[in-house]
Formats: C-alpha cells, structure tokens, sequence
C-alpha cells in the first residue's frame, strides 16, 4: 500500500472513531455554541477577503472542490466574498 493510501485509509479510520465519541460530539457541539456567541467565525479571511466560516469549514469544501471538481459552483448569501474567492481560487488550481 503506497503512503497515500494509507494515509487515507488512517483518515477514514480517524473519522469512524471521532463519530462514535459521544463525549467528544458533545464538547464540539458546546464549542460551537459558546464560539458562535462570541463571532469566531467572523475571525477568518481567505486570500485577503472576510469568510465568515469555521477554519474546519473552508477545509472540508475545498476537498470537497478537489475531490468533486465541479464545472460551476453557485454561491448564495454573500457577505464579504471569502467565500466566493474560495471557491474561485480552488478552481483556478484545477484550471477551470
């Protein structure tokens, strides 16, 4: 098994156990809520514009961007554009 399949063999593992710890799931969720009260995800730019997401957020839509490699992405609700250069960016590196 060559190093990036098991790397993403020890993710999938990673992933099954963080889904089964309930005491886990409920510090995240309480994290969540206490964070949201104080704007957290208000902290976070990407490539220079606001993006009101959590940090975890960003990284999962871009693997879901690479994984997926959509030909166009519909962004809705924009607020600053973090987002909407995000998705752009990540299609750049695709060369869309």
């Amino acid at each position: 098994m060559d190093p990036v399949e098991r790397f993403r063999k020890e993710v999938e593992e990673n992933i099954e156990n963080l889904g089964r710890d309930e005491k886990l799931r409920k510090l995240a969720l309480d994290w969540i809520e206490r964070s949201s009260a104080h704007k957290y995800s208000y902290n976070f730019t990407w490539l220079g514009r606001p993006i009101i997401q959590y940090p975890q957020d960003i990284v999962a839509v871009q693997e879901l961007i690479w994984a997926v490699k959509p030909d166009i992405i519909i962004e809705t609700g924009i607020a600053h554009g973090g987002s909407l250069v995000l998705s752009a960016s990540i299609l750049a590196m695709l060369d869309y």
